[in-house]
């Protein structure tokens, strides 16, 4: 059950042919088998055994795919770390997580130097460039030839620890398994029809789950082939784009809405036959434009780290259902919608807790009992996300639970305000928040950035959303800002914004309109500075 095994396919039918390339480097299914038996081998001789865990901070490098075999021949479980984090967040994660070592880049060093003796004393595994004295070569550890067998695991062992995104509090590691990572590959592979002739793209973060599952497991699970981009422009991404061995692209909504911006006469290759988008949802609107442009190629998905990324995907080759996020992936997951008060089973299109169940789901979280605890209800896997199902069998997200918004005691789905401002001729993104509220509990208060060029009053868009929504929920409250908070695959930050939000003040009455020059918030992730 161990992972590695994974690339015996590859190995035995085409091993010659590459499996991961990029920054001008490519490693065939034989020379990835050959540098992971070699890394396990060096790492057993310095003393890392079975079970020990060594962080992987790399961005989206071919060296990545040879550190995660590598770990998986030796029994190690990695630590996929972002190598965008700050110092404070880099020390929770590492200690949490009793890391041994980190495999990282020279570039990286920098950031990592002072957290060098922290328990249990790191070694750095150095990815290119200058190794310091005491450190290691990731190049010597993967050419220097080792004979070792792959480590036998169970299915239950730990594959990977993944940190979420921390929603409230510190993050914490969901603990995904061998057998996790097993089962959700077996059902994408089904789900897609893939072969070993397709070839991904993969400009998503490698640390996430959504791109570690697709490029580092599903498509060596079906012998085919990965290309790796970190240093995203959009020169580059165009000829990625139009390259003829191109059939995936793995995609979150803000690079289609990037792809939405390029220059009329650009074409995709005609061998793209699928772009599957997570992360986030997938604006009707968007979904609609990119159809009518590029063709009927994109399929919405649904996932959560706590299941190694996907569990429902709208069918390929169809039909596709616009704004749901498909059905569940054949002969592993299994959803139900509940009454997120009682449990209770619920039926067609009654909102309810979206919940999941199947060997895709993780074992708990790191340390984190309670937390474990909490995120299951009688077997079944809590999503945190409100949604229903139709008679045919699809799955429409349509909140948060806790993006739900309480104005006088109803219920006011943020999605739905986010839907109606996003259709707006001059908004480019949306997010909206609870500001709290004296008399009526809560009130919506509705943050947007608009188009390059685009100029629009507020009272233009609040005038607009009251057209198409009930008073309830219509924005009292209405911020403009150049870009809004995301997460390095392009999920919008909901909780960067409600500090400022409870900021607010509750005696106002009426719009209050606020510009930021940045929000607060980072470049959009992903996003590419394209002109139309």
């Amino acid at each position: 059950m161990n992972l590695a095994y994974i690339l015996d396919e590859g190995l035995e039918n085409t091993p010659r042919k590459t499996l991961f390339t990029g920054d001008g480097r490519s490693y065939t299914y034989n020379q990835v088998v050959r540098a992971s038996e070699n890394l396990a081998t060096g790492l057993r001789r310095l003393g890392y055994a079975p079970g020990c865990r060594i962080a992987v901070m790399l961005p989206n490098l071919p060296e990545y795919g040879l550190a995660m075999y590598g770990l998986w021949w030796l029994g190690a479980q990695p630590v996929l770390i972002n190598p965008q984090l700050t110092l404070r967040e880099l020390r929770h994660i590492l200690l949490d997580s009793q890391a041994q070592a980190v495999i990282t880049t020279a570039d990286l060093l920098p950031t990592l130097a002072p957290l060098r003796c922290l328990p249990p004393m790191l070694t750095f595994i150095v990815v290119g460039g200058e190794v310091p004295a005491g450190d290691l070569s990731f190049a010597e550890l993967t050419a220097t030839a080792g004979r070792s067998g792959i480590q036998r695991i169970h299915p239950t062992d730990t594959a990977a620890l993944l940190y979420t995104s921390g929603t409230t509090g510190e993050p914490k590691a969901a603990l995904l398994t061998h057998g996790n990572f097993w089962a959700i590959a077996q059902s994408s592979r089904i789900a897609i029809e893939g072969t070993p002739k397709d070839h991904l793209l993969c400009v998503l973060p490698l640390f996430h789950s959504f791109g570690c599952m697709v490029a580092l497991v599903l498509f060596a699970l079906m012998g085919a082939s990965v290309t790796f981009e970190h240093r995203l422009t959009p020169k580059r991404l165009m000829e990625h784009l139009r390259d003829p061995r191109l059939s995936f692209l793995i995609a979150v909504p803000n690079l289609l809405s990037t792809l939405l911006r390029f220059p009329a006469d650009f074409r995709l290759t005609e061998n793209l036959r699928c772009v599957c988008c997570g992360g986030s949802a997938l604006h009707p609107q968007v979904e609609a434009d990119f159809r009518a442009r590029f063709g009927d190629i994109v399929r919405q998905g649904y996932g959560l780290t706590e299941c190694v990324s996907s569990t429902t995907l709208n069918p390929l080759p169809g039909p596709v259902r616009p704004g749901s996020i498909g059905k569940p992936l054949p002969g592993g997951p299994e959803l139900a919608i509940c009454d997120p008060q009682t449990g209770a089973l619920l039926g067609e299109r009654q909102v309810g807790e979206l919940l999941i169940r199947g060997p895709h789901v993780f074992k708990g979280y790191h340390n984190r009992p309670e937390a474990s605890a909490a995120v299951f209800l009688d077997g079944w896997l809590r999503s945190g996300d409100l949604g229903y199902r139709d008679a045919d069998g699809y799955y429409f997200v349509v909140d948060r639970i806790k993006d739900v918004i309480i104005v006088s005691g109803q219920n006011v789905y943020s999605q739905e305000v986010e839907k109606v401002l996003l259709s707006h001729r001059a908004v480019r993104e949306a997010a909206v928040v609870g500001d709290p509220d004296p008399d009526k509990g809560e009130v919506v208060h509705a943050y947007v950035s608009l188009h390059e060029g685009a100029t629009v009053g507020e009272a233009e868009l609040v005038h607009y959303a009251r057209s198409q929504l009930a008073p309830i929920k219509v924005p009292r409250r209405l911020t403009v800002v150049e870009a809004l908070p995301k997460s390095p695959t392009g999920r919008i930050l909901k909780r960067r914004l409600r500090p400022q939000a409870a900021a607010a003040d509750p005696e106002a009455s009426g719009v209050e309109v606020e510009h930021h020059a940045n929000g607060g918030a980072p470049a959009a992730a992903g996003a590419l500075p394209c002109k139309k």
